[in-house]
């Protein structure tokens, strides 16, 4: 499954607030656009991000819909764009946060990345060697 990860450098909250440090982290992905006015991107991250600090039971839409008062159609977009970032995983209908911590997640997302840069490294070492051109 193809992912895309976005990251933005933003101002780190005042600590103390946990919803907001987790803001942060939704903000830091790339989440949280002007167009999401009822900031549903967040209400379910925090949600899922809750719901990993338990019995990690997972949620389906219609859970994460009815907790919120939202559309389950509202709801499935910003979790596909959850899946889609590596953030979220989908096991039959329940939706979980990456990793039972957001530590870990966040590592996890890190290790995905830097697979994918030696990945092209490799190839982009590949294509220059065979055009003659040598990086010092």
């Amino acid at each position: 499954m193809a992912h895309q990860i976005i990251i933005r450098r933003i101002r780190s909250p005042a600590p103390g607030d946990i919803n907001n440090d987790i803001d942060y982290i939704c903000r830091s992905f790339g989440y949280f656009s002007q167009r999401d006015k009822q900031d549903t991107a967040g209400k379910i991250f925090r949600l899922l991000v809750k719901d990993a600090s338990g019995e990690a039971q997972g949620l389906t839409s219609d859970q994460i819909a009815e907790e919120l008062n939202l559309t389950r159609g509202a709801i499935v977009y910003h979790l596909n764009n959850f899946i889609a970032s590596g953030l979220v995983i989908r096991e039959k209908n329940l939706y979980y946060l990456r990793s039972a911590t957001m530590q870990r997640s966040i590592e996890e997302i890190k290790d995905d990345v830097d697979r994918m840069f030696r990945h092209m490294l490799k190839i982009a070492t590949d294509i220059d060697e065979k055009l003659g051109n040598y990086y010092r």
